[in-house]
């Protein structure tokens, strides 16, 4: 008897503890902020709205234990909240005085197996793709039934593991009219179950809903890869075209014409000026996003204040003359496509016959041809008499910590370019242009194909970088120092 007690104990406490948000959060549940942002959003009742929050301090009343971020929807007039890591979906109603209530939608417990999930929204459907558990990262579809108010397996015929995180630089797009998905890269387990590394593919696909299948596009270009792995995590969309900042930059993406720019010089200007103006003491939460024709930067204190700018836009603002591809689509990556591994047993055959000729060609012509190390000594000494002095001394005070296993600090960085005084944005645009401009006379100069100055994230705190010397060239930076000293 006393066995049955315990277990109905149990059992109550379970079903309790993960159906304590099935109730509605009230409006109490929210923070000043988070009301702030929802009046604005809510104020438009005709546009779409897509936004992922990874900030730890926007949970809208969700319990932090759940989820790892919120995907906050908005369908015309109708707003909805999906916690990253669980099953739940709430849809956000005002309240005629000015509150607002949250009603539960869902009726599933499940927690902790799609952190990270892309929540997108296809016609009138609802859809979750990817996302990462504990043991493994998904790779389907599911959707959001209005019948059973569970999500349910969407069946396709191939399979794409993907999820988001602030580092990771996804870039998505819906494109309602055609049906389809565009997605800019995916992320796989390696060596699972044996490791729970991650690693990223660098092939951008794109989903036909009608036809259920995902097809290859192309390798993408790795300058968007960077652009995108450091740009801030909302990317918001314009018609066509997703819009996105980075290093003060506005940029746009439109994967149906395959290129990627950055907006008219005077869009560019007003943003870099309403940015500075806005931004010039760092609010406790500040975002930015499209809603209708209008790019918002929004500013909320942490009392719920809330200022904003506004930039207007219209299709003539996104031309760029120096526009590049998203990804590569040449012809031999085209044809890859149709006989690549695994199908007919041509595309088998003909991918290592490519793999021999090539290897034949490098033995023949191209490992013969290496430079001679009377010429590389020239190349170099060429290249370190073409650097400023302060490039020069950026290159001398990273090599004399990395031998001794220390990493430079940005502040030292900052001392050496001159730009300690500046602001955040200007320190670190000057500190990416001098070690690109370092990383562009290198490879001129030596004919290298690696880059001298690499960069790392920090460990501890993805925000900042690390800047280290290439060990490839380590020895030969190592005779430049010791020669022009």
């Amino acid at each position: 008897m006393l066995q049955r007690f315990v277990l109905i104990l149990f059992l109550s406490a379970f079903v309790h503890l993960n159906s304590f948000g099935q109730a509605t959060i009230k409006n109490k549940s929210l923070s000043l902020a988070e009301h702030s942002l929802l009046d604005f959003i809510m104020a438009d009742s005709v546009n779409d709205l897509s936004l992922d929050f990874f900030n730890e301090n926007f949970r809208f009343g969700v319990p932090k234990q759940i989820t790892n971020g919120i995907s906050l929807l908005k369908k015309k007039h109708q707003v909805y909240l999906q916690p990253k890591g669980s099953g739940r979906l709430y849809q956000i109603q005002k309240q005629l005085k000015g509150g607002f209530t949250f009603i539960r939608l869902d009726s599933t417990f499940y927690v902790g197996s799609n952190f990270g999930c892309i929540n997108l929204f296809y016609k009138d459907t609802l859809f979750q793709l990817g996302g990462t558990g504990f043991w493994n990262i998904k790779n389907h579809f599911t959707f959001f039934s209005t019948k059973t108010h569970e999500w349910e397996f969407f069946a396709t015929k191939q399979a794409l593991s993907v999820f988001q995180s602030p580092e990771k630089g996804i870039i998505y797009y819906t494109d309602q009219e055609k049906g389809k998905l565009y997605l800019s890269n995916s992320v796989n387990r390696q060596e699972f179950p044996a490791s729970l590394n991650t690693s990223m593919s660098d092939t951008s696909r794109v989903f036909d809903f009608n036809k259920r299948s995902w097809e290859s596009l192309g390798k993408i270009n790795a300058s968007l890869k960077e652009i995108a792995e450091k740009s801030l995590d909302l990317k918001t969309n314009f018609g066509p075209y997703i819009v996105f900042h980075a290093d003060l930059e506005l940029y746009w993406l439109n994967f149906s014409t395959n290129q990627f720019g950055v907006l008219t010089k005077d869009k560019q200007a007003e943003f870099k000026e309403k940015w500075l103006e806005l931004y010039k003491v760092r609010p406790e939460y500040m975002y930015q996003f499209v809603l209708g024709n209008h790019f918002y930067l929004i500013r909320i204190e942490s009392n719920g204040a809330l200022s904003y700018e506004s930039i207007e836009l219209k299709m003539d603002n996104f031309v760029d003359p120096n526009a590049q591809p998203i990804y590569s689509n040449d012809f031999l990556i085209a044809t890859l496509q149709k006989i690549g591994p695994g199908k007919p047993i041509f595309g088998n055959v003909f991918i290592v016959f490519v793999a021999l000729m090539l290897y034949a060609l490098y033995n023949k012509r191209i490992k013969k041809k290496k430079t001679p190390i009377e010429v590389q000594s020239i190349l170099y000494k060429n290249f370190y008499s073409a650097l400023t002095v302060i490039e020069k001394e950026l290159i001398q005070s990273i090599y004399q910590l990395q031998i001794n296993n220390e990493q430079i600090s940005i502040k030292a960085i900052n001392k050496i370019i001159g730009v300690q005084q500046k602001d955040t944005i200007t320190q670190n645009k000057s500190r990416s242009d001098y070690f690109l401009r370092i990383n562009q006379k290198f490879k001129l100069a030596t004919r290298a194909n690696e880059p001298l100055i690499v960069k790392q994230r920090e460990t501890t705190d993805k925000r900042l970088y690390n800047y280290n010397i290439n060990t490839s060239f380590i020895d030969a930076i190592k005779k430049l120092i010791l020669n022009n000293q």
